[in-house]
């Protein structure tokens, strides 16, 4: 391993120093700020274009008072819960978030994101805690605060290798490109990795989830796994690093948006070009990535979403489906045909399908109980004009990274902390278990969350 020897004389110098303007740098920045410190924020795209800009479902929450306005009884234990036993993570980091993920809601409102009492359906949580509200409101939200924070947004900085102390391992700042210049940063008090996954860097994808270097990539440009490579170059530990790179959300094959509401919202099924189905699109209790992820293993690696009028005027958030143009019949044969569907197959499928709806109540094949989530019943495919998607699978937020402990502080791999280095967001691992369902929302809130937990903490470290 190549050493990186402390500058002489440093180009700058701030107290904390955060690397990446997004869901989890921003908040740890102006909570840094907040506390008098000197703060940085490194981003390398020329904007705060991060995951959060580019989706539509908002944040998680759980004991809010809106959900209460609407009658949901909830509670930080009971996200607690689902997240040790249904997405199988790591106990202490979800104390540490469920601990926390309420005064983040109130904190996010006091800064005038404006979280309103939209709450969509469960979707893999036992109760329903997402909000509606548009990922490109809440980063301007964020970027706001920030400015008016002094916090100091660098852009088109690329922090590249961190730099420690050779005698205590002490993080002491980064080497940083800045227009093809390397020049040297100083955190005196500590250094925050927010950088997000690695989902556009194809190299990374192939060491860590081989199987998917053909899924379309949806996350921010600047999801490289900088920040991975860095913390590993010092001896960081990883966790749930073969969770990392997984399945996401079903994308038309035209259009490449996402149509999942055609499914869950709206109660659509799913099958292949047999006409087959192979799964519960309920959601009710896996994560809608192992739905697609059974899909890319269809005939083809295709697959089609299937809904009829009815579901298309009362159920599908059309908001969701943004520039995808379904396929449109009369007839259910009619629809095979244009989509390349086995015609006796699909017609075959749908018929079981009513047949479980009008005998028990529910879909005997793959125990579909719900319209989406824990909410609902499965709705019958029986009115038309029939709609139809052909779907590919995409890959978004990343899964696993940099072993941390609930105060956010980066750890070797012998479990100790390494000095002055913290991490939140998609660059970590612990909430997502082998095996566990997705909870949706979670890595919004979470990252917000461990955010301003690393920056309680790193605002407290000794300068140097």
């Amino acid at each position: 391993m190549a050493v990186v020897p402390v500058p002489e004389k440093w180009d700058y110098e701030a107290d904390i120093i955060v690397v990446g303007a997004g869901t989890a740098g921003l908040p740890a920045a102006i909570v840094a700020a907040e506390a008098g410190d000197k703060v940085a924020v490194l981003e390398l795209m020329s904007s705060c274009a991060g995951s959060l800009a580019l989706i539509n479902v908002g944040p998680a929450f759980a004991g809010t008072d809106m959900q209460k306005e609407v009658g949901i009884e909830d509670s930080p234990e009971e996200y607690y819960k689902d997240g040790v036993e249904l997405a199988k993570g790591d106990p202490e980091i979800w104390r540490a978030f469920t601990d926390n993920e309420l005064d983040t809601y109130y904190w996010c409102q006091s800064i005038g994101m404006n979280l309103g009492k939209d709450i969509l359906p469960g979707g893999g949580h036992r109760k329903a805690r997402s909000v509606w509200k548009k990922g490109s409101e809440m980063i301007a939200s964020l970027e706001k605060t920030a400015r008016a924070k002094g916090v100091d947004t660098k852009f088109l900085h690329r922090a590249t290798r961190l730099i420690t102390d050779p005698k205590t391992g002490r993080v002491l700042g980064l080497k940083v490109t800045v227009k093809n210049k390397t020049q040297d940063f100083k955190a005196r008090k500590a250094v925050i990795l927010a950088t997000g996954g690695f989902g556009r860097n194809k190299e990374m994808v192939e060491e860590f989830g081989p199987d998917f270097v053909d899924w379309l990539p949806t996350m921010g440009p600047g999801h490289l796994g900088d920040g991975l490579k860095m913390s590993l170059a010092i001896g960081a530990a990883t966790k749930h690093i073969s969770r990392a790179v997984c399945g996401s959300f079903a994308v038309d094959v035209n259009s490449k948006s996402g149509i999942m509401d055609a499914v869950g919202t709206a109660g659509g099924i799913f099958v292949n070009v047999n006409g087959e189905r192979f799964a519960d699109e309920s959601l009710r209790l896996y994560f809608y990535g192992i739905v697609t992820e059974r899909g890319m293993n269809q005939p083809g690696k295709v697959w089609f979403a299937i809904y009829d009028d009815n579901m298309n005027k009362n159920t599908l958030r059309h908001a969701m489906i943004k520039k995808a143009k379904p396929v449109q019949a009369d007839t259910i044969e009619e629809l095979a045909e244009k989509l390349g569907i086995d015609t006796v197959g699909l017609k075959k499928t749908i018929d079981k399908y009513h047949s479980d709806i009008d005998q028990v109540g529910y879909d005997t094949v793959f125990d579909r109980r719900t319209q989406q989530g824990y909410e609902g019943k499965p709705l019958k495919i029986d009115t038309p004009p029939f709609y139809g998607f052909k779907c590919t699978g995409a890959t978004s937020s990343f899964k696993g990274g940099i072993k941390i402990n609930g105060s956010a502080q980066v750890l070797n791999q012998y479990g100790e902390i390494i000095p002055s280095l913290y991490a939140a967001g998609e660059v970590t691992g612990g909430l997502w278990g082998s095996g566990g369902t997705y909870l949706p929302g979670t890595m919004v809130t979470a990252s917000m969350t461990f955010g301003r937990i690393a920056a309680r903490k790193a605002v407290k470290e000794p300068l140097w």
